[in-house]
């Protein structure tokens, strides 16, 4: 479907006509009366790409793009993407006008929303919202005061932005507009971490006060508070189906009922803090990683510890299922990661490579590569099967905190200490992006 903007046509919706009443006077035809600037209104339909009727619009030919635009409420669902209109094989685009592309009373145009693939990234007392492809700063969210946002995630939709902030608050943003929907206020201390639940209704955050908190996404209620731990709760998550929580405190990991704020299991084993805790895809186990050198895996139902792996000469910081949940992935302070077959507990590979500390550790979504990120101021990508090193991600000036693939797994994040983000080209290794001003933590829009 072309993009060029096509020839003047004539409009249609206006009758021949007469300058005077008597006979010999000058015969003007409608493209006469359009360029002497006679309104002639048509009625046209905008259509969404499914076919669902958008707006029945009373329109002049002479309009352009950005008056279309203005006369049809849905398109400012879309604000901030890139919005084309399609009539036939034309696009109204440029200087071009309704007239010119033919369109006529009746007609039925097509308002095609291209959806910009987007990041967001934390710094201090303030996230924002950027262009995956340009790198272009969309949205800069402020209100919170003055203290670092320790995290900040886009719901599945697409449509919120949601930060957690060492103010002791959490913020609900609208990812278009920027505007601050909802200040979730509870906890006494910093709120370490905020996440969406599956289907964007519910908000949990994990605080330094011994507490997680669930709360109404859309009313900002509080509906529980999760009380249990003796200790900061530096990570909680929900299960996929939305029904359980996962707490990490200290030594020990709790699950908890989602409608009734119970407790339903302690997950205690670990003999130093537990860095991370995470549900399997189907809910049925939970992986930990501690400061005490192992990784565990639990039964969700039980709470029995059903492996321990052991290999890492210095604290895990991180452990994470693959998707189809055969293998772990660990990251370590002794400069390596480990892949681990999540039945056994065999040791599969280890990654080595890095000079300094393992920041973090992921899966490519189809489990065939592995991402590090490390203090030596890279990241890597690794094969998964023969722990062969693909690519050294080299261009940052301090510490690489995070590094995250994107959905389909052609692009890499890697936020640092230097302030930036970098997106890079996962095949080629090449740095396609440099975020300035970004902050230490980001993630892709799902």
């Amino acid at each position: 479907m072309g993009s060029s903007c096509p020839p003047r046509a004539r409009p249609h919706g206006a009758e021949n006509m007469r300058t005077g009443g008597g006979r010999g006077a000058e015969q003007l035809t409608s493209s006469d009366i359009w360029h002497l600037g006679t309104r002639a209104s048509m009625l046209v339909s905008v259509v969404a790409c499914s076919g669902r009727e958008l707006a029945a619009v009373e329109a002049d030919p002479s309009w352009r793009l950005g008056d279309l635009l203005a006369a049809v409420p849905e398109q400012e669902k879309a604000a901030g993407h890139k919005l084309r209109i399609l009539f036939g094989g034309a696009e109204l685009c440029g200087d071009a006008t309704l007239g010119e592309i033919g369109v006529q009373g009746g007609s039925e145009l097509t308002l095609v929303v291209i959806r910009r693939r987007r990041i967001v990234t934390c710094a201090w007392a303030v996230a924002k919202v950027w262009d995956a492809d340009s790198g272009e700063c969309l949205r800069t969210l402020e209100g919170h005061r003055f203290l670092p946002v320790r995290s900040a995630v886009i719901s599945a939709d697409g449509q919120r932005v949601l930060t957690a902030s060492e103010d002791r608050t959490a913020k609900i943003w609208a990812a278009d507009s920027g505007q601050c929907l909802r200040t979730l206020e509870g906890h006494w201390r910093h709120v370490c971490s905020a996440v969406f639940s599956a289907d964007g209704q519910r908000v949990l955050t994990a605080s330094w006060d011994m507490t997680a908190k669930i709360w109404a996404a859309d009313s900002g209620e509080c509906l529980r508070t999760l009380a249990g731990h003796e200790g900061p709760v530096c990570s909680a998550v929900f299960s996929a189906d939305g029904q359980r929580v996962l707490t990490a405190s200290w030594e020990t990991a709790k699950i908890w009922a989602v409608d009734s704020g119970e407790c339903l299991r302690t997950l205690a084993g670990h003999r130093r803090d537990v860095t991370s805790a995470v549900f399997s895809a189907d809910g049925q186990r939970v992986l930990t990683a501690s400061e005490d050198r192992t990784a565990k895996i639990w039964a969700a139902d039980s709470g029995a510890c059903l492996r321990t792996l052991e290999g890492h000469r210095f604290d895990v910081c991180s452990a994470v299922f693959s998707a189809d949940g055969q293998r772990v992935l660990t990251a370590s302070r002794d400069m390596t990661a480990k892949i681990w077959a999540a039945d056994s507990g065999a040791c599969l590979r280890t990654l080595e490579g890095h000079r300094f500390d393992v920041t973090s550790a992921v899966f490519s979504a189809d489990g065939q590569r592995v991402l590090t990120a490390s203090e030596d101021e890279t990241a890597k990508i690794w094969a998964a099967d023969s722990g062969q090193c693909l690519r050294t991600l080299e261009g940052h000036r301090d510490r690489v905190n995070s590094a995250v693939f994107s959905a389909d797994g052609q692009r890499v994040l890697t936020t640092s200490d230097d302030g930036t983000a970098r997106i890079w080209d996962a095949d080629s290794g090449e740095c396609l992006r440099t975020l300035e001003g970004a902050g230490d933590r980001a993630c892709f829009a799902p």
